[in-house]
């Protein structure tokens, strides 16, 4: 789709943007540094920034070096949450804008528009609008399974255990198919161009009952562009009442999203996270926890392992977000990070580890004895309320061993970091 129109009209809004009215304030909400026929370009998102977190009239700029504007653009979405910008190389040449934009808390769905700015007069939409509502075209109840027709007009009958069905009350409304809730770009064929691999879900009476996985690729025919989607996989979800893995936090600064991947053979969820008035700290904190989490997503693409994370703690000072990696057996990899700043918070910034006391007091307490403490802490730790948790892998298992705090104030650095107070 072509948007020559909608950028003019974004270039009056532009025009605009100094006599809007007090109601609302305008911010940036999202920003990424790319290149534009080999020249350094920045996209900056404005919106106007309302009570509750929602973004409404929102405007898209690409600026210079020089950080003059070259154009405008204005989303076809009226507005959302927690927006996002990445750069996608889904061909040769200059990369495309990924624009990603919440429809409400981390549990809804996400709009998704792919951008080319190659001709800055004339900005087009890859990935439309239109392209938000996924493979899924038709779900129906079957007895206590689900017909799901996709995209190809294939229909599968999805079986749904009997938990799951406990919890279905209603069951007089067709499931419903919403619109895409993640989207992950990556080189899957190895071929040098992205794939998109998104993920929207089936829902009966607010429960979701499965993820769709689906792998689109862009492809010309006949001189045009368009997307062939296949490796479309059904994915049943967890009928835990109480399970939290994977879920995400609507904190005051910040918010804790999912992105899932699902594909024939398995599943990874890894977190993304969302400030709400710093762009430059949220890049930052995203590219962390990609690097982080790079290594399990390897194992996955390649079949070996499931990927799945926790939200240990969310304190106005300490995010602790735990990435878990496996099949049958699971390693566990925590990121601590400091909310202000974006940095690793490490161990010795919270307990004073010059003490060679602090070693003999935790041999003393610790009732694992497949743990020592006697030449130093395990590189894996965790905070659990009032509880601090050391994780090492001892011959293959994984081996935990956890100590009161209370028992090591003498050590304790900083108290903000062990603060029970949430955000």
């Amino acid at each position: 789709m072509t948007v020559k129109i909608k950028t003019i009209l974004a270039m009056l809004c532009l025009l605009c943007c100094n006599v809007q009215s007090a109601a609302a304030e305008r911010l940036q909400l999202a920003e990424l540094e790319a290149e534009r026929n080999g020249e350094p370009v920045k996209f900056e998102l404005w919106g106007e920034k309302l009570s509750g977190g929602y973004a409404d009239d929102l405007l898209l700029l690409m600026k210079n070096g020089d950080k003059e504007i070259i154009t405008a653009y204005k989303p076809p979405v009226d507005g959302g949450y927690n927006c996002f910008l990445e750069a996608v190389q889904l061909k040769e040449g200059d990369k495309n804008i990924l624009l990603s934009i919440g429809r409400g808390n981390w549990r809804a769905g996400r709009d998704f528009l792919l951008l080319d700015f190659k001709d800055a007069k004339n900005v087009k939409e890859v990935f439309a609008d239109t392209d938000n509502f996924g493979v899924v075209k038709r779900t129906l109840w079957n007895g206590d399974a689900i017909d799901v027709t996709m995209a190809d007009g294939k229909t599968h009958k999805v079986e749904l255990d009997y938990d799951m069905l406990e919890q279905i009350t209603r069951r007089g409304k067709e499931p419903d198919y919403n619109g895409l809730s993640s989207m992950v770009a990556y080189d899957l064929d190895k071929d040098g161009k992205d794939e998109l691999l998104t993920t929207q879900s089936i829902v009966a009476d607010k429960k979701i009952l499965a993820d769709v996985g689906a792998v689109w690729k862009l492809q010309e025919l006949d001189g045009k562009e368009q997307w062939k989607t296949g490796k479309y996989t059904i994915m049943l979800a967890s009928s835990g009442k109480n399970n939290s893995i994977n879920d995400g936090v609507d904190a005051e600064v910040y918010c804790v999203l999912p992105r899932k991947l699902v594909l024939p053979g398995g599943e990874a969820t890894y977190p993304m996270v969302a400030y709400k008035n710093n762009p430059q700290l949220q890049n930052e904190v995203n590219a962390l926890i990609i690097k982080e989490v790079e290594p399990y997503l390897a194992k996955f693409y390649r079949g070996e392992a499931d990927v799945a994370f926790n939200v240990a703690v969310t304190s106005p000072y300490l995010l602790s977000l735990q990435l878990i990696s496996g099949k049958n057996n699971f390693v566990h990899h925590n990121v601590h990070l400091d909310v202000g700043t974006g940095k690793l918070v490490k161990i010795e910034d919270i307990l004073d580890t010059s003490q060679k006391d602090l070693y003999k007091l935790l041999n003393l307490l610790n009732n694992n004895k497949n743990l020592d403490f006697s030449e130093g802490l395990p590189r894996e730790w965790y905070i659990k309320e009032d509880k601090i948790f050391f994780l090492e892998n001892v011959c293959g298992k994984e081996e935990v061993s956890g100590f009161a705090l209370g028992n090591l104030h003498k050590f304790i650095k900083e108290q903000q970091w062990i603060s029970k107070k949430s955000d």
